[in-house]
């Protein structure tokens, strides 16, 4: 059972609601943000675990709807990425492994990713874009599907600065591409979590309330009312975050 007084429920709530709308808004679920904030609670690492997947569920499913009605998604780039990425999140969520050296190397990459794009231009609909050959977008699929699974979040703070570095995606269109992929990534986390999943979770499931009403709000502004050079720039505080909590972890 998770023993948590009502300021502190109260102040989780409101960081959740945060991180949803923040995370959203760029097509993504936010796990990352949400296990940074429950270690910060100082709940269990299987209960953040199985919390952040269900809720990163709920978050970038309404995004991966939003941004996919108004044009935002790319079926054909998804497509050959998801093929790998699903069994290997699977695969990597019933791993259990030392976590520092990898946290180190991946929040390295992810603050980095994230100063880049604030350095410089954002990828539009008139850049140059060219589709992935299918075997690289496997074997980039796989090994963002196992980071993914061995963390416990979607992958998407990984696909992200990939598809717009690669020009797979204009800036927009990545968003909607990367919440369909945390979706389908998180469910092979859940399902390799197995019942841990419900019964270390369940008393934080009612933070994906909040969380999915922030997400319709986060949406809005991603989709409808920031430019693509707002949109990226709010990637990169996001990557940066992401980032951070890595190190944080790897470090704390």
């Amino acid at each position: 059972m998770i023993e948590l007084s009502a300021i502190a429920w109260l102040a989780l709530t409101a960081a959740v609601i945060a991180v949803a709308f923040l995370y959203s808004s760029v097509g993504h679920g936010g796990a990352t943000g949400y296990l940074a904030v429950l270690a910060l609670a100082g709940v269990a690492p299987d209960s953040a675990r199985a919390a952040a997947l269900l809720t990163n569920c709920l978050v970038a499913g309404v995004a991966w709807w939003r941004f996919s009605r108004a044009g935002h998604f790319n079926f054909r780039v998804l497509l050959p990425l998801v093929a790998a990425s699903v069994p290997c999140a699977w695969l990597g969520s019933r791993v259990d492994l030392p976590r520092s050296t990898y946290s180190v190397l991946l929040g390295a990459v992810l603050v980095s990713a994230g100063l880049c794009l604030l350095t410089r231009g954002a990828v539009t609909r008139d850049s140059r874009l060219r589709l992935p050959s299918v075997p690289l977008a496997l074997v980039t699929g796989a090994g963002l599907g196992l980071l993914a699974g061995l963390t416990g979040i979607g992958g998407g703070v990984f696909l992200s600065p990939l598809l717009l570095f690669l020009r797979w995606a204009p800036m927009k269109t990545t968003g909607g591409t990367a919440a369909a992929f945390i979706v389908l990534n998180s469910v092979a986390g859940l399902a390799g979590l197995g019942p841990r999943a419900t019964s270390a979770g369940w008393p934080l499931l009612v933070l994906a309330l909040p969380a999915g009403a922030a997400a319709l709000f986060g949406t809005h502004f991603g989709v409808r009312r920031w430019s693509d050079a707002v949109f990226g720039r709010v990637l990169a505080l996001v990557l940066v975050f992401a980032g951070g909590k890595l190190l944080w972890g790897a470090f704390a």
